[in-house]
């Protein structure tokens, strides 16, 4: 092979030579080459954005085959060297491209699904989340929910109990019912949906997002000057099952009611001692065609995040999925015989369904939030349904709609004349946490409406207490202050991730970057592409990065059922699993033979962690994660089910009288 012949692709765009690059792309041989990596790691698409060819990127964009997921050695994926760029045309386009390949992964034939079909055609479970706090702050917030989760052959639907948050004051979640569905036709595509099912709305998120969303997602990436990562060492990672203790009575915290009361003894395996390292790329310039200059602390930048449960860099080329073992393993039980199984299973005698935590029950919580502890009060007159028909209205203290309530409620009459009870005072409090505190600083009202209003308030939806002196507490709080600053999910956990960042900073003893002249070192083409050099190599930028460190002793905990005890098994979910995993680390369109450090990670972490738990004869009923001091993140299962006939068809499609709606979106009120 020539010199010419190697790497065709890359050199067209090295030279900036956007006339030979198409006639390349013209050709069906040559146009293969597209997503090959050179000797750096870098693939055309990482090449043109790092050196900003943004000719040569649309050239490449505009092939059907162009990957727009995979990461580079230093572990950037087109998206993240766009957004350093700045480009906001690239980076809606590289947005919309990613969606595309995760369509064309998750419903190529032969693919994920089609195993999962295998193995679990049809399920529905019903769970239960909750965030608990000892820190009444948080626990004011009101994070809970019941979800629901629906699978039939290639359709799927995810149902949440809430609709938003609400950051007028104390940030609280706003109750409603949302619904997201995605439809993998038998050609390769799909179809996602959001539903808003109060108001009886829906939009389109794919393969058409709504110019409105995508605006409000763009906004986040305009300006952005730090890119975060987060990444795990394993070296001493373990899994641990608990032992039981006493005389039998803390058994009692391990019986868990599924399906109604059906009661199940379980083990508690607790995942203990993982690193947990992120990093910081930021101070980032352009300077043109030189290599990288990366100032920075961490040694091998392009390794030093990959450690592995041996302690050692994982460098083994690892074929084997999750999916791995036999038929039996996997099916776990032939379908026709689950649900003959559900019924005849018993449980103990137990009557406890105590969850053996740190933190305490809701039952026993000295949380004074009645929407939080409180049970969910439904939509049972028109006063209410009214509510739900302008849910998009009142999030919104300036209009007509709102006066009008507020007026039904300082009258104690609806448009109907009939009166208006406590509960539809709290229902709009309910749906809207803020709608009160909102209105009465606007100042609307005559003085004596106002002071009505006051009354009504304090007295039925803050049962009298003074929420000023904690609103004012809030100003300080930083977890409350990044949900306040966000406009949205992308703009939270950006904020999420620079305050996690600050803390392990803070806890470590970390050296900071020292400064440096920028150093523009040239490189030829010559020695760019010479065989000899191999080293990982960025282009195009000056840059800092940093990483920091955090030891997190207790990472995980789930209640288990006994071997062989439940009808169905682990491996029978590890699709969800496996589908977040590749997504998160960008592996979508790795093939198995190549030689990729953080899918070698994470298939090595997971078969370690099923054959730790005995994944192919038990099933999860409860997860705990422990957020920081104090509070931890629950999900618990309350129904599983895999009777096609509880799983209709008409759950998958948008019900008739739902009217399409751009504006449709998970809301964050300021």
């Amino acid at each position: 092979m020539t010199k010419e012949e190697t790497f065709p692709l890359h050199r067209c765009i090295f030279r900036n030579d956007v006339e030979g690059l198409n006639k390349i792309l013209k050709d069906e041989e040559a146009s293969k080459l597209i997503n090959t990596k050179d000797n750096h790691g870098n693939t055309p698409l990482h090449l043109a954005l790092m050196l900003d060819r943004r000719n040569c990127v649309l050239s490449l964009l505009r092939n059907s085959d162009c990957d727009c997921v995979t990461r580079n050695n230093y572990g950037w994926n087109p998206l993240e060297e766009a957004t350093m760029l700045g480009d906001m045309d690239l980076i809606e386009k590289l947005t919309m491209l990613k969606f595309r390949d995760y369509r064309k992964f998750f419903g190529k034939k032969g693919g994920i699904i089609d195993k999962w079909n295998e193995s679990l055609p049809n399920f529905h479970f019903k769970a239960h989340l909750k965030f608990k706090s000892k820190i009444p702050l948080l626990d004011k917030i009101g994070i809970k929910d019941s979800e629901n989760f629906y699978k039939r052959g290639n359709d799927f639907r995810f149902d949440i109990g809430f609709s938003g948050v609400d950051l007028r004051g104390i940030p609280r979640m706003i109750k409603g019912s949302m619904s997201f569905i995605i439809n993998f036709k038998e050609n390769g595509s799909v179809r996602l949906l959001l539903l808003d099912n109060k108001a009886k709305r829906y939009t389109e998120l794919y393969p058409e997002l709504p110019q409105g969303m995508m605006e409000s997602y763009l906004k986040t990436k305009m300006d952005v000057k730090t890119l975060f990562k987060f990444y795990g060492d394993f070296s001493k990672f373990r899994v641990k099952k608990k032992s039981a203790k006493g005389f039998g009575f803390n058994n009692k915290k391990r019986v868990i009611k599924i399906n109604g009361n059906k009661k199940y003894n379980t083990d508690i395996f607790k995942f203990k001692d993982l690193g947990v390292i992120t990093r910081k790329r930021d101070n980032e310039e352009v300077i043109g065609d030189y290599k990288s200059h990366i100032k920075t602390t961490v040694r091998d930048l392009d390794k030093s995040r990959m450690t592995g449960l041996d302690g050692s860099s994982l460098n083994k080329e690892i074929n084997q999925t999750l999916f791995a073992g036999s038929e039996k393993q996997i099916r776990g039980y032939i379908m026709e015989d689950i649900i003959k199984q559900e019924k005849e299973l018993s449980g103990t005698d137990s009557d406890s369904d105590s969850d053996d935590s740190d933190i305490e029950d809701d039952a026993k919580s000295e949380s004074t939030n009645e929407s939080h502890t409180n049970k969910l009060i439904e939509a049972d007159n028109e006063f209410k349904k009214f509510i739900d028909e302008n849910i998009y209205n009142i999030t919104s203290v300036n209009n007509e709609v709102t006066d009008k309530i507020i007026q039904m409620i300082i009258n104690g009459k609806d448009s109907n004349g009939n009166p208006i009870e406590k509960s539809d005072i709290l229902y709009v409090n309910q749906i809207v946490p803020s709608f009160y505190s909102a209105y009465l600083k606007e100042n609307h009202l005559p003085a004596d409406q106002q002071k009505k209003l006051e009354e009504i308030i304090k007295n039925i939806v803050q049962n009298g207490e003074d929420y000023s002196n904690i609103e004012k507490s809030t100003k300080d709080n930083k977890i409350l202050n990044n949900i306040k600053n966000s406009n949205n999910v992308t703009s939270l956990v950006h904020n999420f991730a620079g305050t996690y960042y600050n803390n392990s900073k803070k806890s470590s003893s970390s050296k900071s970057v020292i400064y440096e002249e920028t150093k523009k070192e040239a490189i030829s083409e010559e020695e760019y592409f010479d065989p000899k050099n191999t080293e990982s190599l960025h282009m195009g930028r000056v840059m800092e990065i940093s990483e920091e460190r955090r030891h997190a002793k207790n990472v995980f905990k789930v209640w288990l059922t006994k071997e062989n005890a439940f009808p169905l098994n682990t491996y029978q979910f590890m699709p969800i699993i496996e589908i977040f995993c590749l997504i998160l680390y960008d592996q979508v369109n790795i093939k198995p033979e190549d030689n990729n450090y953080d899918r070698g990670i994470y298939y090595n972490v997971a078969n370690h962690i099923l054959q730790e738990i005995g994944a192919t004869k038990r099933f999860p009923l409860k997860f705990e994660i422990p957020i920081f001091a104090g509070t931890v993140f629950q999900y618990k299962f309350a129904e599983i089910d895999t009777d096609e006939k509880g799983i209709p068809e008409s759950l998958f499609k948008v019900p008739s009288d739902y009217l399409y709606d751009e504006t449709v979106s998970f809301k964050f009120i300021k």
